[in-house]
């Protein structure tokens, strides 16, 4: 599962109107510019920091230790990166370019696409199903590219965002099916009864990695993660902004 947040404020956006007495003309122009400036300043971010804002939303965050944090998130982009490699340096050795969708028919994945599902007060952009199906929410990552357009982020323009969403999935597909990856290795321990200690995986791993290898893998000189919150955007505002804030903290609490 790729991009998906609570949808706290939905409805409260399209009725959010700014007070009747301010120029609605000038307010529009000051939220344009408040976007775009956020969304410019996430893409300068070095993975590491929406890794750490991954951790901080793992649903057992609270029994991640700060000796911990840094071993899982380099472990979990390195695993990411590492997958990623080991695709190129097959594609390199057999002189041919890169495609994803060529890799997709190779690894007998199906892709599905439909318009949206925001079912549970999720929203989502993509997910991968057990044994080999990708679905792509088509009307939401429209509303991404749209947003992308009307913005005029450059960094962006140039960049597929089904692809970027497709990536993150395949990641999903091979982590499926290797055990031995770190993800899918560490487990962090909950509780101690006895002699039996009772542990468990991380959800911020497999996605830390999974950004690390869309990355990778296509090329980006930015992190997928920003779409976290681009592609937000145009369903909850005031949560696009709240997770921005979080990010941004987090990359104020590392420095």
């Amino acid at each position: 599962m790729i991009f998906n947040r609570i949808k706290n404020s939905t409805l409260k956006i399209k009725n959010n109107t700014l007070d009747s007495g301010r120029n609605v003309k000038m307010d529009r122009m000051v939220y344009y510019l408040e976007i775009k400036k956020e969304i410019e300043e996430l893409l300068k971010l070095q993975d590491r920091y929406f890794a750490m804002y991954q951790v901080y939303t793992d649903p057992i965050q609270r029994k991640i230790t700060p000796e911990i944090r840094n071993t899982i998130i380099e472990q979990s982009l390195t695993c990411g990166q590492e997958e990623a490699d080991k695709i190129l340096s097959n594609l390199k050795k057999q002189e041919m370019p890169f495609d994803i969708y060529r890799l997709i028919q190779e690894y007998g994945i199906l892709i599905r696409e439909e318009d949206r599902d925001d079912s549970l007060n999720y929203i989502y952009f993509g997910a991968f199903e057990e044994p080999g199906t990708i679905t792509l929410y088509i009307d939401n990552i429209r509303k991404g590219e749209e947003l992308i357009r009307e913005y005029k982020i450059k960094e962006l323009l140039n960049i597929n965002l089904k692809e970027v969403v497709l990536a993150h999935e395949i990641f999903h597909y091979i982590e499926a099916r290797n055990k031995k990856l770190f993800v899918n290795q560490y487990r962090i321990k909950l509780w101690k009864l006895g002699p039996y200690t009772h542990t468990s995986l991380l959800s911020c791993t497999s996605e830390i990695a999974g950004m690390a290898f869309a990355k990778r893998l296509l090329g980006l000189n930015f992190s997928p993660n920003v779409l976290d919150v681009l592609l937000l955007y145009p369903h909850d505002r005031n949560e696009a902004k709240y997770i921005y804030k979080q990010i941004m903290d987090n990359e104020v609490n590392i420095n």
